[in-house]
């Protein structure tokens, strides 16, 4: 009885080293997946031994399942900061964007500002000169180009941003039907006593990407399925999914329950961009050429045309929709003299010319007034010094992420190494195993072909 018991307990060896080997097989296979969390078998020796003479004698050992090394503190440090990194990932990229928008400085505003005061300053020297009044124009021409530019750039940007938020949520939408497919599934699985390794790996992904784009958070329940929530607001409950939908008008993420998320995630600044920082800017923006037109237009009504006629507005201007239009085209239009009209007086150019320095007809406190060419250099440098601490931010961010996502792939992803360690250890102990199993082979050949020939 004792030998055929070793035999038993040397084939439950071999099983165990066996389904060591395969586990490995699979790691080793699985290494470069994204996602794969590596997986080692849980032994352990059989409760039911067999009472002899001499004492309980072990009848083996068995694989009581197979383990997924996951550590869930490590999961949710890296989440929390996808989240973040990702938001500010966006945030740079669409301020890199408003400022790439502007040009600065050699095709900018700023270059054409210089450009417009200085024609203005030509024709002053010698106001009946064609060549000097077409120059005058061409630069407001470009003024004017260069002022559109900038807003149809920024719309371009504002059109972009919609782009990658109506698509980003359908792919939030796609991601929690996908992990409330796989609640169902791995809570199926587990009740029939299976180990669903692999799907749990792929809600992991699901959950990974959820908090990247909305910032989503998640919390496991004990029938082996995940809650989860964003801004608060559950999203996924077992197999139950609420959808979000993005509204443009409102520019708001809404909940099925009709209440507004403020989701986190490149979601989330992509709202906050396109709800408060593009407006801003643009209010910034439209401040700026408003009183740019306005000055122009004020000075230039004051003075009189080649032909001794009162000047007209030069520019149109309206913020909704924008709008910068050039007026006055015909270059004998220019009101270059003042009034009382003179063939040769270039005051009223000069007086155009001047508003490079002066600060007159801006609004505010006097005392902080600047000219046009300061204050829009205050505008560019205020949009450049922001782009320049977002990227600055999503640089730093993303070298902890990478930290935290380094410690979590040290836990849970595959070295080869360790594998290859593991397989001669498998290797060894499968080996071993049978040869307990030829041992004992050998002994029950010896007692069944030699016992009863003694003495023949």
């Amino acid at each position: 009885m004792s030998d055929f018991l070793s035999l038993h307990t040397a084939l439950s060896g071999v099983l165990a080293a066996r389904a060591g080997v395969e586990t490995t097989s699979h790691n080793v296979a699985n290494a470069h997946s994204t996602g794969y969390t590596r997986q080692r078998i849980d032994q352990a020796s059989r409760e039911h031994g067999i009472r002899t003479s001499y004492g309980v004698v072990g009848t083996g050992t068995t694989v009581t399942g197979i383990d997924r090394l996951r550590n869930e503190f490590l999961d949710m440090r890296v989440r929390a900061g996808l989240g973040l990194a990702a938001g500010l990932d966006v945030r740079a990229s669409l301020l890199r964007s408003v400022e790439d928008a502007l040009a600065e400085p050699e095709l900018g505003i700023s270059s054409a500002l210089a450009a417009t005061w200085n024609s203005f300053e030509d024709l002053a020297l010698n106001p009946t000169d064609p060549a000097a009044r077409r120059n005058v124009i061409a630069t407001l021409t470009a003024l004017a180009t260069r002022i559109n530019t900038v807003a149809d750039n920024w719309s371009r940007v504002e059109s972009d941003a919609m782009v990658a938020i109506q698509q980003d949520v359908n792919e939030v939408n796609r991601l929690l039907h996908e992990v409330a497919g796989l609640n169902d599934a791995i809570r199926r699985s587990e009740g029939l006593g299976a180990t669903p390794n692999d799907l749990l790996d792929r809600r992991d992904v699901a959950l990974d990407r959820l908090a990247e784009l909305v910032g989503a958070t998640s919390r496991h329940m004990e029938d082996g399925t995940v809650k989860v929530q964003v801004n608060g607001l559950t999203v996924v409950l077992g197999t139950q999914v609420s959808e979000l939908e993005w509204r443009p008008l409102d520019l708001e993420v809404m909940h099925p329950s009709g209440v507004p998320l403020v989701p986190g995630g490149s979601v989330g600044e992509y709202r906050a961009f396109l709800s408060e920082t593009l407006p801003a800017f643009r209010e910034q923006f439209s401040d700026f050429v408003e009183h740019l037109a306005h000055s122009l237009n004020q000075r230039h009504t004051n003075g009189a045309d080649i032909d001794g006629n009162p000047g007209t507005d030069l520019f149109f201007f309206d913020r909704d929709p924008f709008t910068f239009e050039l007026l006055v085209t015909d270059p004998d239009r220019l009101a270059a003299s003042g009034i009382p009209f003179a063939l040769h007086d270039g005051s009223n150019a000069a007086s155009l010319a001047a508003l490079r320095e002066e600060a007159e007809g801006l609004v505010g406190d006097p005392a902080t007034r600047v000219n046009l060419d300061s204050w829009w250099r205050e505008i560019v440098t205020d949009i450049g010094v922001r782009a320049r601490t977002a990227q600055d931010a999503a640089s730093a961010q993303t070298s902890l992420q990478n930290t935290a996502e380094l410690a979590r792939l040290g836990a849970h992803g595959v070295s080869i190494d360790e594998e290859m360690v593991a397989l001669i250890e498998y290797q060894h102990a499968y080996q071993a195993s049978a040869r307990v199993m030829t041992a004992v082979d050998e002994l029950l050949d010896q007692l069944i072909t030699r016992t009863g020939i003694v003495g023949r």
